[in-house]
């Protein structure tokens, strides 16, 4: 397998744990101070040539030694994945590792937090604890996601297709664990890596990030928004964007019918699914093979949902669209399909 471009910085050698990325900002980015431009310096043409080939032996030792840690690390996270149990005891580790070794706590504390520690891994592995889902899973899907992540940050933008197969096998494996993600077990899954102990531990809180690729190993709708649907459109396949939009709604719909209680996924079907399913034939619209077909879905969206309280305003939005095709001083067309 080859290396990939680099990715990690000396950080990854240092012993001492960064507070708590939850803490710090949430899940907003952190802000970095802006870089002050170097002045010219004024070198002579020695002074470059010998400037320039130390630069080129340090950044061979640089390469070198970040793709010493990558191998590392990834090699640790591959073994933490090989089943649920491995994934949970890796997560459990990292908690310790980031909760007590590294915390300046007296002795007694110490003891306590070891013991409450325990006590709840205990819960976690035996099934005690009501509704709390199968954190095993949930451990193993967030460590897959992990890696997932980490390659995306190392990828470039225009390569990013190469991913599409594995993100999209990712979003079927959390599919078909919809009934293991409730409780506490989909809220672990559901938080930003960003503040995952296992992030800590590792020290890759600077490297979990990448444009166009959401952290959040349970957003199975960003993973559509930012990842899927703009390389399927930059690839051409707008014949398969209608089909791409079925996938996110059905994955979506499964994945709350799993975890939620009946009434509140009734709600959800009632009051969120529909703007979800505006906001596809929408997109459809400005992006799809055929706009008028989608302005006709438009229309049938409104007629199947007059009820909904958004609907005043699709109702605005799709008169507004048909207003602008419309030639000028003539009616407006009628999208086919729509019974006139």
């Amino acid at each position: 397998m080859s290396i990939p471009r680099i990715l990690f910085s000396f950080i990854l050698l240092s012993a001492v744990s960064a507070p708590s990325y939850a803490q710090q900002r949430g899940r907003q980015r952190e802000q970095q101070p802006e870089a002050l431009a170097l002045p010219v310096v004024p070198l002579t043409p020695q002074q470059i040539e010998v400037i320039t080939k130390q630069l080129v032996d340090v950044e061979k030792q640089i390469l070198e030694m970040r793709n010493s840690s990558l191998t590392s690390i990834m090699a640790k996270l591959r073994s933490a994945v090989a089943s649920e149990a491995a994934a949970l005891n890796f997560h459990l580790d990292c908690e310790k590792l980031v909760n007590i070794e590294r915390k300046d706590l007296a002795k007694t504390e110490e003891r306590d937090r070891k013991e409450q520690m325990e006590r709840q891994a205990e819960r976690r592995k035996d099934g005690n604890e009501e509704d709390q889902g199968d954190l095993g899973a949930a451990a193993k899907l967030q460590i897959e996601y992990l890696l997932l992540t980490l390659e995306a940050h190392e990828t470039k933008a225009e390569d990013r297709t190469k991913l599409l197969p594995k993100l999209q096998a990712y979003i079927q494996k959390v599919v078909a664990s919809a009934d293991k993600l409730k409780g506490r077990a989909g809220q672990t899954l559901g938080r930003d890596l960003g503040g995952s102990v296992i992030v800590d531990a590792l020290q890759i809180r600077r490297f979990v990030s990448a444009d166009g690729w959401t952290t959040n190993p349970l957003n199975l709708g960003a993973m559509w928004n930012d990842t899927i649907l703009p390389i399927y459109l930059a690839d051409g396949r707008k014949e398969e964007l209608s089909a791409q939009w079925d996938a996110r709604l059905s994955a979506e719909t499964i994945l709350n019918k799993a975890r939620m209680p009946e009434p509140e996924f009734m709600i959800w079907g009632q009051q969120e699914l529909p703007p979800m399913k505006w906001q596809r034939a929408k997109y459809l619209v400005a992006n799809g093979p055929s706009p008028v077909n989608a302005l006709a879905d438009m229309l049938n969206h409104i007629k199947a949902y007059p009820g909904h309280p958004d609907a005043p305003q699709w109702l605005e939005e799709l008169r507004s669209a048909v207003g602008a095709a419309a030639p000028s001083g003539g009616a407006p067309a009628t999208p086919t399909g729509t019974g006139g």
